[in-house]
């Protein structure tokens, strides 16, 4: 009988971990998440500013998975807990045996709890409802104050991003970008629009190399947004933040983007876990103290060979979810795991429009246009191949019946 691999989680690290034991045809893969897509989470900024539609973010799990063959399927639930010993995955409506199982649930944004009102205050974008629900009560408010002032914003529309990592940046620079052609293009003239970021540190992007906090700097200066430094939320209320317990900003709207923490699933787990609720794992992938049972992605804590942990990003994702899936098939076929092998080639940050800085594999390093082109070139070719991927299992759906003689008449 071939054996069964459940991988709970449709996002980078699981789609990846889905097509290395789909190829494979070595066993039975089932793929269970609680949406039916997988949300391009790294073009969230562009959803947000008007830059794409809801249908460029997202990749459909049900035809990925039915474009594999009849040995891979897929199951709509929200999986609560796992029964180690027994080998059985619960969800709200399922319940599935498992011969390996692997974890890719992700994380989600770390609304910090002593933080008063942060989390009622305050928007996040790392979910796809969550980015709509943002780009849709922005827009509304937006628009209500148009409407009060005449078409005139007289007084400052104010915009906060509290956190000046990755995201936080990429949606500060496409918002401000957003807003100058907002200027240009509308007739309800609305200059007195205003984008704060606001960081712990000295600068954005802390932690990464210098070449790329240089050009986001300058990038979000030349976009007017004005970044508030050595500044910690320490609370929020409906329209006012409160910075290091004494200075106040007023905002109309506010993003949160300041950290993660491992999805919920984790809460309940028996394993061992980081500060951040992340699962400990060790060098295989594997989760600790549970033979068959693997982790990737932000669910997990990643390191590199060295053992230096590895920021949560979609790169680091899609390869544990390729090292833990490739070992799943080394122990089906009865051969000794390989140790993961995670290497950063580099990084992109998407500052606004047709501007882009990156660096990749430690020597090219280009800004501007140029590093918009290859960083769209780069991203839209990963959704390109899922997208080709999915056709051929939209290919394999059931034609619907026709239901009247209109539709025979006509769309026939």
């Amino acid at each position: 009988m071939r054996p069964r691999v459940v991988i709970v989680g449709g996002g980078y690290a699981g789609v990846k971990a889905l097509k290395v034991l789909a190829l494979s045809n070595l066993c039975d893969v089932l793929l269970v998440d609680q949406h039916p897509y997988h949300y391009l989470q790294t073009e969230a900024y562009e959803l947000i500013a008007n830059e794409c539609s809801m249908t460029r973010v997202m990749i459909d799990l049900v035809a990925l998975c039915l474009s594999y063959g009849d040995h891979v399927s897929f199951i709509k639930d929200t999986i609560r807990g796992i029964d180690f010993d027994a080998k059985c995955i619960s969800g709200e409506l399922t319940c599935h045996t498992y011969d390996y199982a692997i974890l890719c649930t992700g994380s989600r944004t770390a609304f910090n709890a002593h933080v008063q009102g942060l989390r009622e205050h305050s928007h996040g974008v790392k979910t796809l409802s969550g980015a709509l629900n943002f780009k849709q009560q922005f827009e509304q408010r937006l628009y209500k104050r148009m409407e009060s002032e005449g078409g005139w914003c007289s007084e400052p529309f104010n915009i906060v991003v509290g956190g000046g990592g990755l995201s936080g940046v990429e949606i500060a620079a496409e918002m401000a970008h957003y807003i100058r052609v907002f200027h240009r293009d509308n007739t309800l003239t609305c200059d007195n629009i205003h984008i704060f970021i606001i960081i712990p540190h000295e600068t954005v992007l802390e932690g990464m190399e210098n070449y790329l906090i240089t050009k986001a700097t300058r990038r979000l200066m030349t976009l007017g947004v004005k970044i508030v430094n050595h500044s910690r939320i320490t609370s929020v209320e409906e329209h006012t933040l409160i910075l290091n317990e004494k200075e106040a900003l007023c905002f109309d709207f506010m993003i949160f983007t300041g950290g993660i923490i491992a999805s919920t699933l984790t809460a309940d787990l028996d394993v061992t876990k980081n500060s951040k609720s992340q699962i400990i794992v060790d060098k295989y992938c594997r989760v600790s103290f549970r033979e068959c049972v693997f982790a990737a992605g932000d669910i997990a804590q990643l390191s590199d060979t060295d053992d230096v942990i590895l920021p949560s990003t979609a790169q680091s994702a899609e390869q544990s979810g390729v090292h833990a899936a490739n070992n799943i098939v080394l122990l089906i076929q009865n051969r000794a795991m390989r140790p993961s092998n995670i290497n950063m080639q580099g990084m992109m940050v998407a500052l606004g429009g047709n501007y882009a800085a990156i660096s990749l594999f430690g020597w090219i390093k280009v800004s501007g246009l140029a590093g918009h082109i290859i960083k769209t070139i780069i991203m839209r070719t990963y959704r390109y191949i899922l997208h080709l991927q999915c056709v051929k299992g939209v290919e394999k759906l059931p034609k619907p019946k026709s239901i009247c003689s209109f539709q025979k008449k006509y769309f026939s």
